[in-house]
């Protein structure tokens, strides 16, 4: 172990050297660990039994993330080199042990030539336009009102283009490679070509007015894709902004009509935004990706131009932020309306809340609690928050309500969970309780009411 890490350690060093000062080398070491033993019973079965938790961590960093770039000014050469990640090496215990490396990738990010403020980029890259993550208090990874590019697959050429802080243009020329069972042949005469202009919020126009307009057409596919979007961010007093947000994208080939996606938000906020989750229940994982403090609504209505019934998808959200001193809050919800003659709206909501109570000098009580709620079939296809397994609940999880009454009507998903820990009777250990339900719309004859459980944990 000691000859992995010295090896390990010197070569970090001599890579780091060479990218000069940007990604530094650094030998440090970190150590976690906590143990919990809960003890629960099934308020369902009436059965009762311990559970006993320990995660034990070594880290040892070897280099930090950083970039090297060149410099210059009026004709130049940019590379970049971007070293992305910590390169780390860690031990993780839980009775049986495993040595991790955890990586640092390695990249070249720019490769540019300059003419002042223009340039021509000679990495590989796409001729698509159009994607626009609307913003929103709480974003999810399945976000549905999110606009997806357009335009064809086309990625070996050069872009070309101007930029400056107050707006740029890239004008993309590539072709596609034909990938065989004997390798990549790049002599297809398949080739792309797009343009994108974009007027950067930080401009000295309209400060905090952003825009980005694109067209791209692939000639083999006789595929021309279009993508537009704007907003602007309007201070509201020192603290708070209103930022409305619109968002259209277009594709068709050969003769076909146009096939178009609009999306549009409304965004009240009081913070920036952070690539976090919202730190309570049902919106505490990898599944909520993005917060910024604020109340927002998103919406998107795909194949806009499209015959027939449409689908309107609206996303409402709340995050709290640090408005109020231990305070953390939080909602998403989901729905789903159509104009098909005789359809119901579907709906799904999940969110939380916790509160950090400080009692006297060292004791800290947090009560916390969150809810989940969907209609019919709603909690299959919504934001994979809205549909994330409960814990605890073993062969009783509920991923989406499955249950159906005899004429198969979806009975719907309501999950509750409510918890409350003390810290600081006893240095470096929480005692808790929680209450966890299962599916509380399930048919009688189900297991919903969950678990209550009790626990100490105790962590360095």
């Amino acid at each position: 172990m000691k000859k992995i890490i010295a090896i390990t350690a010197m070569a970090a060093m001599v890579a780091a050297a060479a990218l000069a000062d940007e990604p530094v080398a650094e030998m440090g070491v970190e150590l976690s660990g906590d143990a919990t033993l809960t003890w629960g019973v099934d308020l369902d079965e009436g059965d009762t039994g311990f559970k006993n938790e320990a995660n034990a961590k070594a880290v040892v960093t070897f280099v930090k993330e950083g970039t090297k770039s060149t410099e210059g000014d009026g004709v130049w050469a940019e590379v970049g080199v971007k070293f992305d990640g910590n390169l780390k090496y860690k031990l993780d215990g839980d009775g049986s042990e495993a040595f991790v490396k955890d990586g640092g990738k390695i990249a070249l990010d720019v490769a540019k030539l300059h003419i002042g403020d223009l340039y021509i980029g000679l990495k590989s890259g796409d001729i698509t336009v159009g994607e626009f993550k609307l913003p929103n208090a709480v974003v999810s990874s399945s976000d549905e009102t999110k606009l997806a590019n357009v335009g064809g697959k086309e990625s070996q050429g050069l872009v070309a283009g101007y930029s400056t802080d107050d707006f740029g243009i890239a004008i993309d020329f590539r072709s596609l490679p034909d990938a065989t069972a004997t390798g990549t042949d790049y002599y297809t005469n398949d080739y792309g070509l797009s343009a994108e202009a974009e007027l950067k919020d930080s401009n000295s126009f309209v400060p905090g007015l952003f825009a980005k307009a694109g067209v791209s057409y692939a000639f083999n596919e006789k595929l021309l894709g279009i993508g537009a979007s704007a907003g602007y961010k309007l201070a509201v007093g020192d603290t708070f902004y209103l930022k409305p947000s619109v968002g259209i994208t277009g594709s068709k080939t050969g003769s076909d009509d146009f096939g178009m996606n609009l999306g549009g938000s409304v965004l009240f906020g009081w913070g920036d935004e952070d690539d976090a989750n919202a730190g309570v229940y049902y919106l505490d994982n990898d599944d909520a990706k993005k917060v910024t403090p604020g109340v927002g609504v998103a919406f998107a209505i795909p194949d806009l131009t499209a015959s027939g019934d449409k689908v309107i998808t609206i996303i409402p959200s709340f995050y709290s932020g640090d408005i109020v001193e231990g305070l953390k809050a939080g909602v998403l919800a989901e729905i789903v309306m159509s104009t098909a003659s005789g359809a119901d709206p579907e709906f799904g909501v999940a969110g939380g809340v916790s509160y950090e109570l400080a009692v006297g000098d060292s004791i800290k009580v947090t009560p916390k609690a969150g809810f989940r709620f969907a209609t019919t079939d709603a909690g299959a296809g919504f934001v994979k928050v809205i549909g994330h397994k409960n814990e605890d609940n073993g062969a009783k999880t509920d991923i989406a309500p499955a249950d159906k009454t005899d004429d198969l009507t979806n009975t719907g998903l309501l999950n509750f969970k409510a918890e409350v820990d003390i810290s600081g009777l006893i240095e470096n250990t929480t005692f808790g309780a929680y209450y966890q339900s299962r599916n509380l719309k399930a048919l009688k004859d189900s297991g919903k009411a969950g678990t209550f459980n009790v626990f100490v944990k105790v962590s360095l």
